[in-house]
């Protein structure tokens, strides 16, 4: 039976988390990838973008658990989608979201983010660039990979709300 003060300090940890997720996803990194920058700058760009989600979630995990560790990345994506700080709208998140998720299942992650380069690569070979299909086979794939990996249905809905997140995003930025 969990006491009063177990519940609080929960309760404390869970908002810091989720408070600090949001801080860092919330992070201005739009202005590296700017108009002309060049690949080097948008690469950076993208590595910090899926730094935003690694480092909360790792921090969550290997100081308390798998659980504080997802609330830091729910707070991430969040701050990734919609930012407190300077004046951008914010982005996709999706970047964010993938390195949440590989942080939260490691072989998932890795599986997935092969995947994705399989079909880049496959793309590039016969002449297309496929980018999106890409991202979006990679992400497919996740869910089952982690399921297959992981066996743990109450995770699986958890790393799900993260990606329905980053939808909700799209379908606000698209007017729909």
């Amino acid at each position: 039976m969990i006491d009063g003060a177990t519940a609080a300090r929960d309760a404390v940890l869970v908002a810091l988390a989720l408070l600090g997720g949001y801080v860092v996803g919330s992070i201005p990194i739009h202005r590296l990838a700017g108009t002309g920058a060049g690949p080097g700058w948008g690469f950076l760009a993208l590595t910090v973008h899926l730094a935003k989600g690694v480092v909360p979630v790792a921090i969550g995990i290997v100081t308390w658990s798998w659980w504080v560790g997802w609330v830091a990345g729910l707070g991430a994506v969040v701050g990734a989608c919609w930012p407190a700080f300077g004046r951008a709208r914010g982005g996709d998140g999706l970047a964010t979201l993938s390195g949440a998720a590989f942080t939260l299942a490691p072989p998932a992650g890795l599986v997935s983010a092969l995947v994705a380069l399989v079909v880049l690569a496959s793309g590039r070979l016969a002449g297309r660039d496929l980018p999106a299909a890409a991202v979006a086979v990679g992400l497919a794939a996740f869910p089952v990979l982690f399921l297959a990996v992981e066996q743990d249905p109450a995770r699986l809905a958890a790393l799900v709300a993260l990606y329905l997140v980053v939808l909700v995003r799209a379908r606000a930025t698209r007017g729909g």
